[in-house]
Protein backbone atom coordinates (compact mmCIF):
# COMPACT_ATOMS: atom_id res chain seq x y z
CA UNK A 1 0.00 0.00 0.00
CA UNK A 2 1.16 3.88 -1.06
CA UNK A 3 0.85 6.53 0.90
CA UNK A 4 -0.74 7.77 -1.93
CA UNK A 5 -4.40 9.02 -0.39
CA UNK A 6 -6.21 8.27 -3.92
CA UNK A 7 -4.68 5.08 -3.68
CA UNK A 8 -5.53 4.56 -0.39
CA UNK A 9 -9.38 5.53 -0.51
CA UNK A 10 -9.59 3.53 -4.06
CA UNK A 11 -8.17 0.34 -2.24
CA UNK A 12 -10.67 1.21 0.72
CA UNK A 13 -13.67 1.34 -1.96
CA UNK A 14 -12.80 -1.87 -3.48
CA UNK A 15 -12.46 -3.53 -0.26
CA UNK A 16 -15.68 -2.60 1.14
CA UNK A 17 -17.30 -3.43 -2.22
CA UNK A 18 -15.90 -7.17 -2.24
CA UNK A 19 -17.11 -7.30 1.48
CA UNK A 20 -20.67 -6.23 0.52
CA UNK A 21 -20.96 -9.08 -2.19
CA UNK A 22 -19.38 -11.69 0.73
CA UNK A 23 -21.47 -10.72 3.07
CA UNK A 24 -24.20 -8.28 2.60
CA UNK A 25 -24.89 -7.34 6.12
CA UNK A 26 -21.33 -5.75 6.43
CA UNK A 27 -22.06 -2.25 6.72
CA UNK A 28 -23.93 -3.20 9.81
CA UNK A 29 -20.62 -4.78 11.59
CA UNK A 30 -18.41 -2.43 10.04
CA UNK A 31 -18.40 0.10 13.36
CA UNK A 32 -17.44 -3.14 15.46
CA UNK A 33 -14.69 -4.04 12.67
CA UNK A 34 -12.88 -1.04 12.68
CA UNK A 35 -13.34 -0.52 16.69
CA UNK A 36 -11.60 -4.48 16.69
CA UNK A 37 -8.79 -3.11 14.00
CA UNK A 38 -7.96 -0.31 16.50
CA UNK A 39 -7.82 -2.00 19.52
CA UNK A 40 -5.50 -4.47 17.68
CA UNK A 41 -3.28 -1.55 16.67
CA UNK A 42 -3.15 -0.05 20.02
CA UNK A 43 -2.20 -3.28 21.78
CA UNK A 44 0.17 -4.00 18.94
CA UNK A 45 2.16 -0.60 19.29
CA UNK A 46 2.15 -0.82 22.99
CA UNK A 47 3.77 -4.18 23.19
CA UNK A 48 6.27 -3.06 20.52
CA UNK A 49 6.88 -0.03 22.68
CA UNK A 50 7.38 -2.21 25.69
CA UNK A 51 9.78 -4.31 23.77
CA UNK A 52 7.75 -7.01 22.91
CA UNK A 53 8.05 -9.24 19.48
CA UNK A 54 5.23 -10.63 17.49
CA UNK A 55 6.38 -13.53 15.07
CA UNK A 56 3.87 -16.17 13.46
CA UNK A 57 4.64 -18.11 16.79
CA UNK A 58 2.87 -15.26 18.81
CA UNK A 59 3.79 -13.00 21.08
CA UNK A 60 7.21 -12.77 23.09
CA UNK A 61 8.46 -10.86 25.45
CA UNK A 62 11.42 -9.89 27.52
CA UNK A 63 12.12 -11.73 30.59
CA UNK A 64 12.05 -9.90 33.65
CA UNK A 65 14.91 -11.86 35.13
CA UNK A 66 17.23 -12.64 31.94
CA UNK A 67 16.07 -9.68 29.64
CA UNK A 68 15.78 -12.64 26.85
CA UNK A 69 12.95 -13.33 24.59
CA UNK A 70 10.24 -15.40 26.29
CA UNK A 71 6.97 -16.71 24.70
CA UNK A 72 3.67 -14.58 26.55
CA UNK A 73 2.53 -17.37 28.81
CA UNK A 74 6.36 -16.63 30.05
CA UNK A 75 5.01 -13.51 30.86
CA UNK A 76 2.00 -14.62 32.53
CA UNK A 77 3.42 -17.12 34.86
CA UNK A 78 5.89 -14.84 36.20
CA UNK A 79 2.51 -12.93 37.26
CA UNK A 80 2.54 -9.73 35.37
CA UNK A 81 0.30 -7.53 33.20
CA UNK A 82 0.24 -7.11 29.67
CA UNK A 83 1.51 -4.03 28.69
CA UNK A 84 -1.73 -2.72 27.66
CA UNK A 85 -3.20 -3.44 30.95
CA UNK A 86 -0.06 -1.85 33.16
CA UNK A 87 -1.09 1.41 34.50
Amino acid sequence: MTNDPTATALYRVQEDLRMLETCPTWYDHLDKVEAAIAEEDRVYNIRVAAGWELDEGGWSAPSPETGEMIPEWGWLDHGLLYPEDAK
